[in-house]
């Protein structure tokens, strides 16, 4: 269920004070309470990660441990912890935490997280150093760590490495400001598509990559925004309608008929469509006080 988040821009001012990453999870500074976390280096301006967790902040940031070993650590249980490693492997750096206890609903934790990470990229232009699953120029990321990849022989920790890889790539700046209406065709400055309703016929191709926003026809607020394979992506958004195995395909029931609009770019990587797709949300939230209903219960 959709919940409102009334100012969260004063809920981003609640973070605690700066202290050493390194153990903190020993003490009693770091609450067991759910809420958000933000890493950086020591003396560095802007932020290294920006992070949310449903448990104990004081538990998930005890994940972030092997970031001290010699070896790089697996993705799991922390999937940041690779990339702040890699940096404390070439800059000799000690990084800092601050956290922001936050008891309100999944939804509106993971809206604050993308509002606190959209915030950074219009003040620096960019995203937190290794969010969006970016790592140093010069390192492989390790794999995940579970017993399906044992098994398979695919489980690795990385390393330095002479490999180039997306994770080398840089993010994208915002696109324009985080405000307007969501429904609007120059919506945080993207030139979107007018509206259409979505059909097995949709008259776009699917190799077709971009950002998309759907709502209830005729609707002054979204019902979800998403990124990727444009087709594919609101096809499998329709047949929710039909399937409805759990909240969000319930959510998408309720609001058709469905129609879209979208931001096609083939220029785009990946986690920079990701990055964009954060700033929507958060502008989302921004004006209209809440997520889109169908977000983050998939």
């Amino acid at each position: 269920m959709n919940t409102s988040l009334q100012n969260p821009i004063e809920q981003l001012q609640q973070w605690t004070h700066w202290q050493p990453l390194l153990n903190c999870w020993k003490g009693t500074l770091i609450p067991a309470a759910p809420g958000l976390y933000r890493i950086r280096r020591v003396g560095f301006t802007g932020l290294d990660y920006i992070g949310q967790t449903g448990t104990a902040l004081k538990k998930r940031l005890g994940m972030l441990k092997g970031i001290f070993d010699l070896e790089m650590p697996y993705r799991a249980p922390h999937t940041a912890a690779p990339a702040l490693w890699a940096l404390r492997h070439r800059l000799n750096c000690d990084f800092e935490v601050s956290v922001l206890p936050f008891y309100g609903s999944k939804q509106e934790r993971k809206g604050l997280e993308a509002l606190a990470i959209a915030l950074h990229r219009q003040e620096f232009q960019e995203s937190p150093t290794v969010n969006f699953g970016r790592i140093a120029v010069g390192y492989k990321i390790s794999s995940s760590n579970d017993n399906q990849l044992m098994i398979a022989g695919k489980r690795f920790k990385g390393g330095l490495s002479l490999e180039n890889s997306q994770n080398h790539l840089l993010g994208i700046p915002p696109v324009g400001k985080l405000n307007s209406d969501p429904t609007a065709p120059r919506w945080c400055n993207h030139a979107w598509s007018n509206w259409m309703l979505i059909t097995t016929n949709f008259p776009i191709s699917e190799y077709a990559q971009g950002l998309y926003r759907i709502r209830q026809s005729g609707a002054t607020t979204l019902t979800y925004i998403g990124q990727g394979y444009l087709y594919s992506r609101l096809l499998n958004h329709l047949l929710k309608v039909t399937r409805l195995r759990n909240e969000q395909d319930r959510v998408f029931a309720e609001a058709q008929p469905l129609e879209c609009s979208w931001v096609q770019s083939e220029d785009w990587h990946r986690h920079q469509r990701e990055e964009l797709e954060n700033d929507l949300i958060a502008a989302h939230l921004l004006f209209q006080g809440s997520v889109p209903p169908a977000q983050f219960i998939g």
